[in-house]
């Protein structure tokens, strides 16, 4: 009988690794990427020291003593967009990843909900106000325990599977809208 990988409970082909030649650099580097020497935790004096952190403190970070709030710079969006979020390859030191380290200095200063959600508008949001929103909501997202992420998908079943009532289907129905619908390519029409 021919034998099926994966069918039994331990009997999953395994992938080897190095099974094909790699050509290796001259000269091993030194220090490994940006991105992939960063721990995915941050402590909090690293929070503290933090240049993120002063600019939160000075922008859109919240304190109990009630200073003034400074005006929105879409500038200093831009900015740190592309100096702390955007994927970079410069040369060797290539960094094929969004900094996640950045991300979650950001995510903790509420950055998504102090500057950029209030700030935001539709007709005259530049493209670095855009792609740090969804960012930070894919932040919010991988933060996410796994209980966390089948309580919001079953939450989402419900709210389809409840579209007799009046409230709910008002509001759910405009997520699968015939609107929604025009912004899909024809190639998912014929889906």
């Amino acid at each position: 009988m021919t034998k099926v990988h994966g069918t039994g409970v331990y009997d999953f082909k395994r992938h080897h690794v190095a099974e094909y030649p790699v050509e290796l650099a001259d000269k091993p580097e030194t220090k490994p990427p940006h991105s992939s020497s960063l721990p995915s935790s941050i402590t909090l004096s690293e929070i503290q020291r933090d240049q993120l952190t002063r600019i939160a403190a000075a922008n859109w970070l919240k304190s109990g003593g009630s200073k003034p709030e400074k005006p929105f710079d879409p500038q200093l969006v831009k900015e740190i967009y592309e100096t702390e979020l955007t994927v970079k390859s410069e040369g060797k030191s290539q960094r094929k990843t969004v900094p996640l380290q950045r991300v979650m200095i950001l995510e903790v200063s509420q950055y998504l909900e102090n500057y950029l959600w209030p700030k935001f508008d539709a007709e005259t949001a530049s493209y670095e106000h855009v792609m740090s929103m969804i960012l930070m909501v894919n932040e919010k997202g991988r933060e996410l325990t796994i209980a966390e992420k089948t309580n919001y998908l079953v939450f989402m079943i419900n709210a389809f599977q409840s579209l007799e009532d009046e409230i709910v289907r008002e509001t759910v129905l405009r997520l699968a809208s015939l609107r929604s619908w025009h912004s899909l390519s024809y190639g998912r029409f014929q889906i």
